[in-house]
């Protein structure tokens, strides 16, 4: 006790001996560190310091400049924090729509992001808060100084710690010496996400009057905390950005929140989670995310959106993924910036009206999409597994007429229903991306959801068993995502409407067409939130001959850790693949003719 309470006397002591230059002057009480968000900010001008810009190097080609750029955050502890980034922009001598990128953790900067956007007409600073390598001949990179918000020295070189801060305890390398949310590392990215927007503004490349703010994952995050600055016009998060991480999923599944990382849990609520920042932002919002992401869990965008005290925002979510959107869905960042940075008006549709409404057993859900001539199709999807990350979302058959779209579902006791529209529109014509291309995007109804007052997981198992087969492919892959276009994924074994008793063998038909294959299967068990180690594992078979053969696969076939046994019901993600043996090249399973290759999986007796 000694020890802790004099390591804060010096600390305390070390911050009163500092300078006026520094961009904060530590809280040395609790009762001065602000309760709020907005009091955490409202005395923090990111105009005020110079930024003390250096440039690095400069590329000009295809009509794009890129500048690999240093800037100064500010100066914490006696030491200057600055960081590195890539300034691209049209070299068209005019004033241009700008935005931020903020990287996701364990990524970096990237020029060829800048380069892309820059051909569509935005200029874009893109941080490198994490300081990663950029260019293999520029050793001139980000340094936080004495304080470091990164993920430690894996990625960072300078880190101070060994890994990722995100409590509100002070150490040697905060910025306060008393418990305050300025500890936490994710206020210092805020603070450089700031400086970045001041860098913008000053560019005579840009328009001061239309910035926005983007991000992936830990950038998505950086973009909620970001979004209350009144200079920006439109922010679009990806698979980050949600609040609420503070609440377990009904049910109470282990490791669904991250309240057991704080001891200060309410401050942390009221001043860094993204619920307290949400409601104060004006600008329009885009959420583009993944249905079964770990980061922005599904529930919880909405919940955040629901904060918004305005109407204007949408989310573009794709089907069975984690972390990973696709381009229906990345284009969608194009279309939001060309409308509210740009003014160019893409004629985006408002979220697909709908309603849900429960009555005894039954829930009725109805959606009826907006601009029917630009409607490609309406898929619906419901589950009554609260575990977000790793529930299986069953497509029900929607009865459409006069252009609305209805499933009735059964409601079980004490168990929650979830159910949304997935809306799929065209586009005038095919989009470009940065990766990939498309002619249509995707739009999200509204999440509805039934929460009864007690939330049994064990009713999972009292679910009538509908699904008598695991998949004929009848129709094609809409139970499956795909991250490589070739090999196919599922959340299928998760699904509560499927018999995953361990007494059952897994049938595979599998026709190779004279072709000499490996058949890969893969199992993981992330975010399961049950107790004890479930582990991956992996099955491999050579597959031959010139007609439909049957690989039955029983439990123990699969390898994994130290001699583990896998369990069906402990599947979370299942992944096949098929590859050549003599070409090594992987059959693609997304395409008719690799769907002609694996025809049926079965779990039989």
């Amino acid at each position: 006790m000694f020890t802790r309470i004099g390591s804060l006397l010096l600390m305390v002591m070390a911050s009163a001996a500092l300078g006026a230059d520094e961009t904060f002057a530590p809280y040395e009480s609790t009762e001065d560190v602000p309760q709020r968000a907005e009091e955490l900010w409202e005395a923090y001008d990111p105009r005020e310091e110079a930024l003390e810009v250096k440039i690095v190097k400069e590329w000009k080609e295809n009509g794009v400049v890129t500048r690999y750029i240093t800037f100064k955050v500010g100066t914490f502890k006696g030491s200057d924090a600055r960081i590195a980034a890539y300034y691209s922009f049209p070299d068209n001598g005019g004033r241009n729509p700008a935005f931020v990128w903020s990287h996701g953790g364990g990524q970096r900067a990237e020029r060829g992001r800048g380069v892309y956007f820059a051909k569509q007409g935005f200029a874009t600073v893109d941080i490198n808060w994490l300081g990663r390598p950029m260019e293999d001949d520029i050793k001139i990179n980000t340094d936080w100084g004495k304080v470091d918000p990164t993920q430690g020295p894996r990625f960072y070189k300078k880190a101070l710690r060994d890994g990722w801060k995100r409590d509100l305890q002070p150490d040697e390398h905060t910025i306060d010496p008393v418990p305050s949310p300025r500890n936490a590392n994710w206020f210092l990215l805020a603070v450089a996400a700031r400086r970045a927007i001041t860098f913008l503004e000053q560019q005579p490349e840009v328009d001061p009057d239309r910035l926005g703010f983007s991000g992936f994952s830990m950038g998505g995050m950086v973009t909620a905390l970001t979004a209350t600055d009144s200079r920006l016009k439109a922010v679009a998060p990806f698979v980050g950005g949600t609040g609420f991480k503070y609440v377990d999923f009904p049910g109470g599944i282990r490791g669904s929140s991250i309240r057991t990382h704080f001891q200060d849990l309410d401050l942390y609520r009221k001043t860094i989670d993204a619920s307290a920042y949400w409601p104060s932002v004006r600008c329009p919002v885009m959420f583009i995310s993944s249905s079964n992401d770990f980061h922005a869990t599904f529930e919880r965008i909405y919940r955040s959106m629901a904060l918004l005290q305005h109407d204007d925002w949408r989310v573009s979510a794709n089907i069975h993924r984690n972390h990973g959107p696709d381009p229906e869905q990345w284009v969608m960042l194009n279309l939001w910036f060309d409308r509210y940075l740009k003014g160019v008006d893409p004629d985006i549709p408002v979220t697909p009206p709908s309603s849900f409404e429960v009555e005894g057993k039954t829930a009725r859900f109805v959606v009826t999409p907006a601009q029917r001539d630009r409607l490609v199709g309406v898929e619906v999807y419901y589950s009554y597994d609260p575990n977000s990350r790793t529930r299986f979302w069953n497509r029900a058959d929607a009865i459409e007429a006069a252009g609305k779209y209805r499933v009735d579902l059964p409601v079980h006791e004490n168990l929650p229903l979830y159910v949304f529209a997935l809306c799929r529109y065209r586009l005038p014509g095919k989009v470009t991306l940065e990766r990939g291309e498309t002619t249509t995007f995707t739009l999200n109804s509204l999440e509805h959801v039934h929460l009864p007052d007690a939330v049994d997981l064990s009713a999972l198992a009292d679910v009538p068993k509908t699904r008598t087969v695991f998949e004929d492919f009848e129709h094609g892959l809409q139970d499956w995502a795909s991250r490589d276009q070739c090999s196919i994924q599922t959340y299928k074994f998760q699904s509560p409407e499927l018999d995953t008793s361990n007494d059952k063998k897994l049938v595979l038909t599998v026709d190779p067409k004279g072709r000499k294959l490996l058949l890969r299967l893969r199992t993981g068990s992330d975010f399961l939130g049950k107790e004890g180690k479930f582990g991956s594992f992996t099955f491999t078979k050579p597959v031959d001959g010139k007609a439909s053969r049957n690989v039955v696969v029983e439990r123990k076939d699969f390898r994994g850790e130290d001699g583990e046994t896998l369990e069906w019901a402990n599947i979370v993600t299942f992944d096949v693949a098929l590859i050549d043996r003599e070409t090594r090249e992987p059959v693609n399973l997304t395409s008719e003719h690799g769907r002609g290759i694996l025809q049926r999986i079965e779990l039989v007796d």
